[in-house]
């Protein structure tokens, strides 16, 4: 009997929680949209449909090798002439899927699930408020300079020393796989 009280009365506690947890929740959804809204993030999808598009060349290559087309001089001309046309259609079937109601649905909650499952509600609301600062404001504006000032840094420091040791491996591996 004591069993049945205690297990009732968890269960009561659970039930009357629930509330509580679905609105922590709901607050931190709220502020990882706050955030998202606050920083930019909700242009991400503009920059993923542009990043599809980019794949047109690679995707129309690929079906031509899988298909093992061979195109004559004439028929190289004629796909480099309606690439660009081709190149629009691919754009704009990605500009459309990314701006469909599902899709933009699906990445507010994918937001607000990766933000919430790393930051508190609290948090959320600390972080957009230094980002709506001037000085948050002007991080956002000047992030994206500094962390490709730093990439190239590091990249022509590793074209130094790391390019060489890339070149004699490719060359290493071309010798072995083209060895008779």
């Amino acid at each position: 009997m004591f069993a049945v009280r205690q297990l009732a009365a968890g269960l009561a506690v659970a039930a009357l929680s629930m509330p509580m947890l679905a609105h922590a929740d709901a607050a931190q959804d709220a502020a990882a949209k706050e955030l998202a809204q606050t920083i930019g993030l909700n242009n991400m999808p503009t920059d993923l449909a542009q990043r599809t598009t980019a794949s047109a060349g690679p995707l129309l290559q690929e079906y031509f090798v899988k298909n093992k087309i061979n195109l004559s001089p004439e028929q190289q001309k004629k796909a480099q002439d309606g690439f660009k046309t081709y190149a629009e259609g691919v754009h704009k079937s990605a500009v459309d899927y990314f701006n469909s109601a599902a899709v933009k649905k699906q990445f507010e909650d994918e937001v607000a699930k990766s933000y919430s499952a790393k930051f508190s509600a609290d948090e959320l609301k600390q972080i957009a408020a230094f980002y709506k600062t001037p000085a948050g404001q002007k991080m956002i504006k000047e992030q994206p300079g500094v962390i490709d000032n730093i990439a190239k840094n590091m990249l022509a420091s590793a074209e130094k020393t790391l390019l060489p040791k890339m070149r004699t491996a490719a060359e290493k591996y071309g010798k072995s796989v083209s060895a008779k």
